[in-house]
């Protein structure tokens, strides 16, 4: 009779996850989701989802900003990240955009 194994599985990835290593990681994380404009930015921006692989561990957003010289990271919670979305429409709203000239009134 063979004993029980005392080693946990590995966890389950979510299916957001890249898959890659996140067990040496020990984060699941998505692939970077580039915020590309047709213009060149002072900053290179990514946003990713990472959890720790505890499972107690909650999907948490990375937004990620690079110029040349400096990385910043804001970690913030789904809740922050979904009403960030809301702001942010409602700012750009505000701004309104000339959608033939790219110009900001």
């Amino acid at each position: 009779m063979k004993s029980p194994s005392t080693t946990p599985d590995p966890p389950a990835c979510p299916r957001w996850c890249d898959r890659a290593d996140c067990a040496r990681r020990g984060r699941h994380q998505s692939r970077a989701r580039h915020v590309e404009t047709a213009r060149a930015e002072a900053y290179v921006i990514d946003l990713s989802l990472t959890q720790s692989t505890h499972p107690a561990g909650e999907p948490l957003l990375l937004l990620t900003g690079v110029d040349d010289a400096t990385v910043a990271t804001l970690t913030l919670s789904l809740a922050q990240g979904a009403v960030l979305r809301y702001r942010l429409a409602a700012l750009l709203d505000v701004a309104k955009i000339v959608s033939n000239q790219r110009r900001w009134s």
